[in-house]
């Protein structure tokens, strides 16, 4: 038989707080990829303006 030790065990946070801390991590990385998607398709307009692959379009 094994001698077992009896450790006292770890707190834990409960899942609610876990899950929450999941959402945010997943937002944060959403808004963040988000932002890094808008400033390269920006980028990426501009070059091809400034190439002349494409015309800008006038706004009413």
């Amino acid at each position: 038989m094994f001698n077992m030790k009896s450790e006292p065990k770890k707190k834990l946070p409960n899942k609610k707080v876990i899950s929450s801390a999941k959402f945010e991590a997943k937002e944060q990385f959403t808004k963040s990829a988000l932002e890094n998607l808008k400033t390269e398709n920006e980028r990426l307009v501009n070059s091809l303006k400034k190439s002349g692959e494409i015309k800008e379009s006038k706004k009413k």
